[in-house]
């Protein structure tokens, strides 16, 4: 009875800040290492014609991608006014490194994006989906894949479907998180 009411309770607390710190640079690091794997996935994949030819440097939109999808993601766990909280100390994190006017610049961006995301989100079923497709769309593979799904302008199924599980990996646990540690708003 003492542990229904959490009394006893084997969770570690963890402050909202410190959650947001240990989460960015979990996923900077997953997105920067990963983003390796992802490109060479694109730029070899048998399902495209032609080699999209993906550069390090393009990984600023797959990192935007990657947090876009996680934020999405808060919308499973937790309540709409920590979700609100939550969001906005990530967006401020990512961006905390820039100066000013630069920041200004970057969150007007990323609440464009964002703004995008959310219309994918409204057309398809889930987070990793819309991931999916916005990789699918910013990177411009339509115009390397071969001339049947170039003239539809939809994605091949197996290329989509196997970014999709690429992207899996990319996501945050937080059910594992959770169980061993009581976020404090």
């Amino acid at each position: 009875m003492i542990k229904f009411f959490g009394l006893l309770s084997k969770k570690k607390k963890v402050k909202l800040q410190s959650l947001v710190t240990i989460y960015c640079n979990a996923l900077d690091e997953v997105i920067s290492n990963g983003f390796i794997e992802i490109k060479d996935f694109i730029n070899n994949n048998n399902n495209l014609e032609d080699n999209p030819n993906l550069k390090e440097d393009d990984i600023k939109w797959f990192r935007i991608i990657i947090y876009l999808g996680n934020l999405y993601n808060l919308k499973s766990h937790f309540e709409e006014e920590e979700v609100l909280k939550l969001r906005n100390s990530i967006v401020e994190d990512i961006f905390c490194h820039l100066e000013d006017n630069e920041k200004i610049l970057a969150v007007e961006n990323f609440l464009q994006y964002e703004n995008y995301f959310s219309e994918l989100l409204a057309d398809l079923n889930s987070e990793i989906d819309a991931m999916a497709f916005a990789v699918f769309e910013k990177y411009n593979i339509n115009q390397f894949q071969g001339t049947l799904f170039k003239r539809k302008n939809k994605p091949n199924p197996i290329f989509i479907s196997e970014m999709k599980n690429l992207l899996k990996h990319f996501i945050w646990n937080w059910e594992e998180y959770l169980q061993k540690n009581k976020l404090q708003f």
